[in-house]
């Protein structure tokens, strides 16, 4: 962190240096042209954008580190700060380019920002914190082992096809008290915009080997996405800006994810 510190310092320091040397040089020599004191100028401008980048890149790399670390230990304060501060350093500005083709041809898929397989490291919204409440059980704080079982493991995640539009949400489940294997609920993602993806849950699966027979291996469907833009439009909104249910990407890049719903509700993903 220190080093990271004093080469931010030394790129800043670089850049004033060289700015401050060209700024001299043309001032003291009066007959120096104005096209010479320019093209003078020139290289501090070009200087200057070079090192913003690395720059750039220190703060979201150590910011990134101290997300990760703070949703490992459930520090909700600092997540929810840290999110804020990494937000303005997304590196990119078109999270939903290749989702469902949008923004480009199918073919770009594999290079949609979104695809692949993500694991959930934090979320404030109560219906998806299962992993949280079993970790927080493990670690022996007050009241969280009250929906978890003893014994029993939660992990979170989703895969997601840019290509198709789709997205399986998954939660798995282990150990002698678990009240299932896995459920998953499969949603269909509609880019509207650069950063807002509509989200249209579509079906469940939920797998329990103690289950009895005909409860085993069983599906569910949600009702069709008209109804819920129905009721959106009663409230007074537009589906096609406000569906019932979306998230705005915040950061995204190879490693890490931030998004936040309509509902307001930070989550935090690592790509698997």
């Amino acid at each position: 962190m220190v080093s990271s510190n004093l080469l931010s310092i030394a790129l800043i320091a670089a850049t004033t240096t060289v700015d401050a040397f060209t700024s001299v040089s043309c001032n003291k020599n009066v007959r120096l042209s104005r096209s010479l004191c320019a093209s003078n100028n020139a290289p501090s401008t070009t200087i200057g954008a070079i090192f913003a980048a690395p720059i750039a890149e220190l703060k979201r790399s150590s910011l990134k580190k101290k997300l990760i670390k703070a949703a490992n230990s459930k520090d909700e304060d600092l997540i929810l700060s840290l999110v804020d501060e990494l937000a303005p350093l997304n590196p990119n500005e078109f999270a939903t380019f290749g989702l469902g083709g949008y923004g480009g041809e199918s073919s770009a898929a594999n290079e949609a920002p979104l695809n692949g397989e993500w694991k959930l490291l934090y979320t404030n919204a109560k219906d998806a914190e299962a992993p949280a409440r079993s970790e927080k059980k493990n670690s022996g704080e007050m009241g969280a082992g009250k929906d978890i079982a003893e014994g029993v493991q939660i992990t979170t995640g989703q895969r997601i096809d840019a290509a198709s539009g789709e997205c399986v949400n998954y939660i798995n489940a282990t150990g002698e008290k678990r009240p299932f294997d896995e459920l998953e609920i499969t949603i269909k993602m509609t880019a509207l915009g650069p950063n807002r993806v509509r989200l249209d849950f579509q079906r469940g699966r939920a797998l329990n080997e103690n289950a009895p027979l005909f409860l085993k291996d069983f599906s569910f469907s949600f009702p069709p996405a008209f109804v819920g833009d129905a009721l959106a439009t009663l409230q007074g909104k537009d589906p096609k800006v406000e569906p019932p249910a979306y998230f705005d990407v915040l950061y995204i890049d190879n490693e890490v994810r931030c998004h936040r719903t309509g509902e307001g509700k930070i989550f935090v993903q690592m790509r698997k």
